[in-house]
């Protein structure tokens, strides 16, 4: 299973994850730093990631919705967008055995968000 870690996360982080022996890519590993959202939707579709954002607002932006839709992406919302480096880092070390055993078994597309703190998901509506 590979993820997609979009601009709102670290390379640095999506490059930690691998050196960990995760399947992770940056978008920067394939699209310019501010490359829109609606230009690398369709990439993580077509190549089965699954993409990790704090950018919910990629479910009301009629484009993106659309492309995630259409490309049937699975993605994962970070939640708290006050939290630091180190909370970012718990908040996704805590949460990826589940986060990989949802991808496995998830019917695309999907939007799921992962709380700042403790492990409750929640599925949201596309």
């Amino acid at each position: 299973m590979r993820f997609f870690f979009d601009n709102n996360l670290s390379a640095k982080l999506a490059h930690g994850m691998r050196e960990f022996g995760e399947d992770v890519v940056h978008l920067t590993d394939h699209f310019p730093q501010n490359a829109v959202d609606s230009e690398w939707l369709p990439f993580v579709g077509e190549h089965a990631l699954v993409l990790v954002t704090r950018d919910e607002k990629i479910r009301w932006k009629p484009a993106e919705l659309r492309a995630v839709k259409n490309f049937k992406v699975g993605a994962f919302f970070l939640g708290g967008k006050k939290l630091d480096r180190c909370q970012l880092i718990q908040q996704i070390v805590r949460n990826w055995p589940r986060m990989k055993e949802i991808a496995r078994s998830e019917r695309r597309p999907f939007a799921i968000r992962i709380p700042p703190h403790g492990s409750r998901f929640t599925h949201l509506t596309l």
